[in-house]
């Protein structure tokens, strides 16, 4: 144990950055107070707004990407919250990446309003990551609790004031007992948007997480097939539908194609699968493939389209006025909980678009085809059949993302669904 903690001590001194340690006072490599800190008073009792701290490691408020979390800070705010928006585990190594948070590398380690939302990139002069390299994945599982106790004063007074943190599903959860440290009557919810092995989380994590299970109020799932994760979260587990802010959708403009030609649609980077348009896009060659935000380039017919990533609300014309939508995921292990939680699926169902995806990624949704991951003839198949669908599905209805972020922080207030 003794080697173990000299070892966290030397390697995490590598993580503080230099802006970081500038405006933490003591010294470099103190760690937040083991002592207990009182809670915040309820927003009752302060006659203010409720506060919501929402603490991520892979998104920031701002970028151009846009998840689940950042429509949830959204409809907290339209809601009436004050909410901030935390983002961690970003430092140097995210230049090797293409982190979709380096446009904001300059405005790291200081607090910012935007639309309503307090936001504060932490960035540290490295971070702990996951491996493919046995001895590496085993060294950085050492320095992921140093990593959690860095000293930071605007994340541990904004933890300190909350009335709810929501901890996104990932490196976040290494904050759960800092938190709890820091603030004993706030409520603590795990948003679990995405199962831990398939965003390839480190195994330090996830033995973090069930370790500090009891500091967590309740769990909000994106998918039903998430629950058998948690097998230690009987009756704190409850699902967190998919949202639809109407308003943004009321005024989309025109299309960006040519008139009259068909288009198929793929929108994001999660385990994206170019060999779907690698294989497809030859045997479719009237078909324009625009692929939008994958995160890296790849070799492809003239017909497919490469843009780069762009800010949400330009996406959805390029949606709105496509024939079908793909949604290319490689396949993982555990990844069937996307036939529910998958945002650009959501979102090809409300614009009645036939859409293509893996067969684990279907679900019971009728417009959605399935094809074998890798397989060319199925994938061909796939497209054939959404084709032959266009013009002929309705669109499906969704809640608000108001009325989903108050199910995510008050699951029995708003008649959430209890998973068990």
């Amino acid at each position: 144990m003794a080697d173990r903690s000299v070892f966290g001590r030397s390697f995490g001194a590598l993580f503080q950055d230099d802006t970081t340690a500038g405006r933490s006072p003591g010294p470099l490599l103190r760690v937040a107070s083991e002592a207990p800190i009182p809670g915040p008073q309820i927003a009752a009792e302060r006659g203010g707004k409720q506060r919501v701290v929402i603490i991520s490691g892979y998104h920031d408020y701002r970028t151009r990407k846009r998840a689940s979390i950042h429509q949830i800070a959204d409809g907290l705010v339209t809601a009436g919250f004050d909410v901030a928006f935390i983002s961690t585990r970003f430092s140097l190594l995210s230049k090797l990446t293409g982190d979709s948070r380096l446009i904001l590398r300059d405005k790291a380690n200081t607090m910012e309003l935007c639309n309503g939302v307090k936001c504060l990139l932490w960035r540290t002069l490295v971070h702990p990551f996951s491996s493919q390299v046995s001895l590496v994945q085993s060294l950085t599982g050492y320095a992921y609790g140093f990593y959690s106790e860095l000293p930071n004063r605007d994340f541990d007074q904004l933890v300190r004031e909350a009335d709810y943190v929501l901890v996104e599903s990932g490196t976040a959860a290494v904050y759960l007992r800092r938190i709890r440290r820091l603030n004993s009557r706030g409520k603590i919810i795990y948003y679990a948007a995405d199962r831990l092995e398939t965003i390839n989380a480190h195994p330090f994590i996830r033995g973090r997480l069930a370790e500090d299970q009891p500091l967590i109020d309740h769990f909000s799932l994106r998918a039903t097939q998430l629950k058998a994760d948690f097998p230690y979260a009987a009756g704190r587990m409850y699902k967190a539908g998919f949202g639809i802010n109407e308003s943004e959708f009321a005024a989309i403009g025109p299309s960006p194609y040519s008139p009259d030609e068909k288009v198929a649609v793929s929108v994001g980077s999660m385990l994206f699968d170019p060999s779907v348009f690698e294989l497809a896009a030859a045997t479719f060659p009237k078909l324009q493939f625009h692929v939008i935000g994958a995160g890296a380039g790849f070799d492809a017919p003239p017909n497919v389209h490469i843009h780069p990533e762009m800010p949400f609300e330009r996406t959805l014309p390029f949606v709105k006025h496509a024939s079908i939508g793909i949604a290319a995921y490689a396949p993982v292990a555990g990844a069937e909980y996307l036939a529910e939680s998958s945002l650009k699926l959501a979102q090809f169902e409300y614009f009645g678009l036939p859409s293509i995806c893996p067969d684990f990624a279907v679900g019971s949704s009728p417009s959605r085809i399935g094809y074998e991951p890798g397989d060319e003839a199925s994938i061909k198949s796939a497209i054939s059949r959404a084709l032959s669908m266009v013009g002929q599905v309705e669109s499906r209805s969704f809640d608000s993302w108001e009325g989903v972020a108050l199910q995510v922080i008050e699951p029995e207030r708003y008649a959430a669904t209890l998973l068990g």
